[in-house]
């Protein structure tokens, strides 16, 4: 059985898909993962890897012309979603493989993944256990695909979805990600030597903007501190000491993130790592902090969302603004360089509370604030809010293809809060962040000076789609990032 991921081009944080070769930072987590459990438990099975984001689709023709897969796995979000609908078909013209999908989109969407693309296969939630069974049914003449739990499939010409899967509980029992199948030299994160590591899957909390739970459950499955030091150890002897931890909740277990940092310590590990995904300010204590900077935390990013307690409940983020202030403030004690997040265009959000959130991040004594224009995904308690009581500004799937949190084009709007007044809002908050997170990236003279210059949009999006975008542009960004963690 041979089998081919695919890992479909995304769009830039301007919300534009591009046709040139793009820059991913590093391999994908979640396909990574998966190609060191089938290695572990299909050893026969012939896998590649192709990612878009570095090559373009005349690369993946020829490979699926030279490798012949049996089976194409394509991971899918639900941002940019038109984008894989048509790749699906451009590789239907050129192969008989079967494909199957997997990803954030399909645990949103389910079966109706399958009645709206030419795929023939789908695995919701999880995939590691039912992509196993998977290949070992299509190596039977006569294969069962009912009894494969989390598999949507067809028969006859209906779609047929399975019952869900349990969630995997010993996280401990994984095998870590195989980012050598990807030809890591070839990605920025190699350059720095910084890898992506995810301690914990899930998230037991409720924000009505967040899908996680669909792919991840709802609920929190850590990893034993022993098993993260062990892939901490893993990695560093190879050489790489820098790590973006990119779990929801990192620090939901106060006493597990504590013992993680102790055993950072205690074996003497010269990492750093940070905490850029973002951690709940509930969850944290200068005890915790403390231990994180003597472990090698440089950076920690928390999640407010809003500056006004009333949209913060009902969000359903369950956090006090107080304890923003207080997370901050025990950061900037623990000498931990650290940043908050903000959402604008929430349901029920009013103009006068989004201008709240606005004086509230520039109270904040934060490093740097960002700034996110919500983009209601399919699925989510803010996506079916908006259908029944906002005006959507964009159809679906024009906003899902075109338009990212870091574009300034609202996608809907109420009364309350109309477009004009939220790109007022969205205007003001990206100029706070780009101010501050320059000159926290390249110093306070080089980067104000950058600020000054990129004042004119056009510019603005030459300069970041240079470092995000371009392989030369992208390495000096990673220089400055670099000396900016230490």
């Amino acid at each position: 059985m041979k089998i081919l991921f695919v890992i479909p081009r995304s769009k830039t944080m301007f919300g534009e898909t591009s046709e040139k070769k793009g820059i991913s930072g590093h391999p994908h987590v979640g396909i990574a993962s998966l190609i060191a459990f089938l290695r572990k438990n299909s050893p026969k099975t012939e896998i590649k890897v192709f990612d878009e984001q570095m090559d373009d689709f005349l690369q993946l023709k020829t490979l699926i012309k030279s490798f012949k897969p049996d089976l194409i796995g394509i991971t899918c979000f639900s941002y940019n979603y038109q984008y894989f609908y048509d790749l699906i078909l451009k590789i239907k013209k050129i192969t008989k493989a079967l494909i199957v999908l997997g990803g954030p989109h399909v645990s949103a969407l389910k079966k109706e993944v399958l009645k709206e693309t030419r795929a023939d296969l789908a695995i919701k939630s999880e995939g590691e256990l039912s992509l196993l069974e998977l290949l070992k049914e299509l190596e039977d003449k006569k294969p069962d695909l009912k009894r494969i739990k989390g598999l949507i499939w067809r028969q006859k010409g209906k779609v047929i979805e399975n019952e869900d899967r349990e969630l995997i509980k010993d996280l401990d029992s994984l095998p870590f990600p195989d980012y050598y199948a990807f030809s890591i030299e070839r990605y920025p994160c190699y350059f720095i030597k910084a890898l992506p590591l995810m301690t914990s899957r899930g998230c037991p909390y409720g924000c009505n903007y967040c899908s996680v739970r669909f792919s991840m459950g709802q609920g929190f499955r850590p990893r034993s501190p022993e098993n993260v030091l062990k892939e901490i150890q893993y990695w560093y002897q190879k050489g790489w000491k820098n790590f973006d931890i990119n779990d929801d909740c990192f620090t939901l277990d106060l006493k597990r993130a504590e013992k993680i940092c102790d055993l950072i310590a205690k074996n003497k590990l010269e990492i750093k790592f940070q905490l850029y995904n973002g951690i709940r300010v509930d969850r944290i204590s200068l005890k915790l902090l403390k231990k994180l900077k003597k472990a090698g935390c440089t950076f920690i990013a928390y999640g407010c969302e809003s500056g006004n307690q009333q949209v913060l409940e009902a969000i359903g983020k369950g956090i006090k603004l107080k304890q923003v202030r207080e997370a901050v403030d025990w950061s900037n004690k623990a000498s931990i360089k650290n940043a908050v997040n903000f959402i604008i265009g929430h349901p029920t959000e009013t103009y006068a509370q989004a201008l709240e959130t606005i004086t509230f991040a520039k109270s904040l004594p934060t490093n740097f604030v960002n700034f996110y224009n919500l983009v209601p995904y399919p699925g989510t308690e803010s996506f079916n809010w908006a259908k029944k009581h906002a005006h959507f500004l964009y159809p679906i799937e024009t906003f899902l293809r075109d338009i990212s949190y870091r574009d300034n084009l609202p996608i809907f709007e109420t009364p309350e809060f109309t477009k004009e007044q939220r790109q007022n809002i969205m205007k003001r908050g990206f100029s706070l962040y780009e101010k501050k997170v320059l000159s926290f990236r390249l110093g306070s003279i080089i980067g104000l000076t950058v600020y000054l210059l990129t004042r004119s949009e056009i510019i603005n999006k030459l300069v970041f789609d240079f470092a995000l975008s371009n392989k030369f542009g992208n390495r000096i960004y990673q220089l400055f990032s670099t000396k900016s963690r230490n």
